[in-house]
């Protein structure tokens, strides 16, 4: 599998030259095999999606917060007239898949229907586990207000586990070390510093130190923090990298492959 971090933002996108080397991109991560390009979300990450040739086209929804399907607008497939694409999504507060997305594209919001873009879209209403391709694709709920799902992705003997929006419980988190356990690759929520954190408990989201020790617990092979606050400048990230920093342990940079 190849791994490609396109956004590892959280809450909204950012530019400017003090966030060049994190990114600026919300969230979205492109998987590849041979034959398939799975998106796990569609945050603004998914405007600088590659060229995808001879492959089947999946997004694989985790929640749909706006930060998270930002980009979907404005993802160069949907203007591909008969390209197939396919979306996965669990049924949230008794709304479909198709609905979750309607929703979006719909006034005052937005002027073009998704039905009308040149690509055709089939919705699929999420029950996991399941198969995507030759991907095996798992799941379990994240800790997050209004709720989200932790997808495990695995082919041919290697893993990723996505658990953006997450927020560390001592009690409850070891469902997430058990999930994740021997994964060759981690993507984990640690969008707070422990002040911040005092403030926004109950956000959804975790602090690099927990992060950490989800990391540690679950003895996986890899790990890139992700879900970035906005407020946390390549400066800012760099020094709260410096003191963990190694080739497995780091903050998820927009652009980074990561083959497994």
């Amino acid at each position: 599998m190849k791994v490609t971090i396109l956004g590892a933002r959280g809450s909204m996108p950012v530019e400017g030259p003090e966030y060049t080397e994190f990114g600026g991109g919300t969230t979205c991560v492109l998987v590849e095999t041979e034959s398939q390009a799975i998106f796990v979300d569609a945050g603004t990450g998914i405007i600088k999606a590659p060229a995808i040739a001879n492959k089947d086209i999946s997004i694989l929804l985790t929640h749909p917060h706006l930060d998270h399907l930002l980009g979907l607008p404005f993802f160069e497939v949907l203007r591909s007239k008969g390209k197939q694409i396919n979306f996965y999504a669990c049924v949230r507060d008794g709304k479909t898949a198709k609905e979750q997305i309607d929703g979006l594209f719909d006034v005052p919001y937005w002027p073009c229907k998704i039905e009308n873009y040149p690509a055709n879209i089939t919705y699929h209403d999420l029950k996991l586990p399941t198969m995507i391709g030759d991907v095996k694709v798992e799941g379990i709920e994240a800790i997050h207000p209004g709720g989200s799902v932790v997808y495990k992705l695995s082919h041919e003997g290697k893993s990723i586990v996505m658990a953006t929006d997450y927020e560390f419980d001592e009690e409850m988190s070891g469902d997430l070390v058990d999930f994740a356990k021997d994964t060759d690759l981690l993507l984990m929520d640690a969008q707070y510093t422990e002040e911040e954190y005092k403030e926004r408990m109950g956000f959804g989201h975790s602090t690099l130190k927990q992060a950490m020790k989800v990391f540690k617990e679950c003895n996986g092979k890899s790990v890139r923090f992700v879900h970035h606050d906005p407020f946390h400048n390549d400066e800012f990230l760099r020094n709260l990298e410096q003191p963990i920093k190694s080739t497995q342990i780091m903050f998820a940079r927009e652009g980074e492959e990561i083959v497994l």
